[in-house]
Order: C-alpha cells, then structure tokens, then sequence
C-alpha cells in the first residue's frame, strides 16, 4: 500500500515531467528549415564553428572513409520529434519541397537499406556528424537521409520512423569549406 508521502512525492514528479514533455527543449528551429508540422525540439546545438562528416553515399562501415566528405563551418544540430509516428516518405517530401523552393540542390538521397549498414551509426552515433548524446536516434530500416547543398551552405536530413514517433535530425552547415 502506498502511503501518503509516496504519492505525494509521485504526484510532484508528473507534474515536473510533464511541461517537458509537452514543450521544445531549447532551442529553435533554423531560419532556412522551418520544422515539420507538430514537431517538437528533442536536442538543439545552436551554429558554433565545428567540423562535420556528410555523407555523400551509402555507409557500408561508421569506421570507413568511402562516401562521406568533411566540412567545417558554422554547424546547427537540431533533432525534432514528431507524435504519432509519420511516415519518413512524408515527412522528406516537406523538406525536399522547402530545400527545391530555397534552390538548393539534392546531392545524395536514399531510403532504408539502400542508405547502407552504419548510415545512423555515422549520423546519430560517431560523433562525427551528431553531436554525442544529441540525437535520440531510431535503428531500423524506417530511414530516409537526403542531403543538399547551396552554394557553401550544406543540409543533411535523417528521417527515421518508430513505433511510437518519428524522428527528425538536420544538420546545416553554413560557409562550408573543406575540412581538414
């Protein structure tokens, strides 16, 4: 049986978890990326001068140096999460639409397996693209990557879907150079 300070202590804690579920964390969404409808902010590292990995084809390896090539700009990591689940195709086509309208042009594109083994090993798990910890990464063959570029300002775009949410990660990159 319960008693009164347990579910005193209980009743305290949902109500501090509870905004923070309801709420973005902080941060905002990027000027040239407005989020996807019904969208929330999971992670957020406002633009800082970073380097960054951008994959360029399929990851068959996170270790591997085919496919990707090395940034270093000013860097913006948002991850969005989207309630109830939506389908990644759906969710790209918004984006693919804003980034066509914004002329930039689609560079790299797959869906699922054809995106390679350790495409979200690379993205959500190296260090090399999200920062460690940012992203809340979903594992599964429910993904979609695209990335584009406009003139020295790149986007990559992972879109995964779970069962209970989808998940959106973008990294933009503004003032692209090559890294070292």
């Amino acid at each position: 049986m319960r008693t009164g300070w347990t579910m005193a202590l209980i009743a305290a804690a949902s109500t501090l978890a509870a905004p923070a579920l309801a709420q973005d964390s902080d941060g905002t969404d990027h000027p040239l990326l407005p989020r996807y409808a019904g969208a929330e902010i999971d992670g957020y590292r406002a633009a800082s001068e970073d380097e960054v990995t951008i994959p360029t084809g399929p990851i068959a390896a996170e270790d591997d140096t085919a496919n990707r090539r090395l940034l270093t700009g000013q860097v913006t990591h948002i991850d969005y999460r989207v309630k109830p689940a939506t389908a990644p195709l759906q969710i790209e086509r918004y984006y693919a639409d804003l980034l066509k309208t914004a002329g930039f042009q689609t560079l790299f594109a797959c869906t699922g397996p054809a995106c390679g083994r350790d495409m979200g090993a690379l993205i959500l798990n190296s260090g090399k693209v999200a920062p460690t910890g940012l992203a809340d990464g979903l594992f599964n063959d429910r993904i979609r990557v695209r990335i584009a570029r406009r003139a020295d300002t790149w986007v990559l775009l992972h879109i995964a879907e779970g069962p209970d949410r989808s998940q959106v990660f973008e990294t933009v990159v503004e003032g692209a150079t090559a890294g070292q």
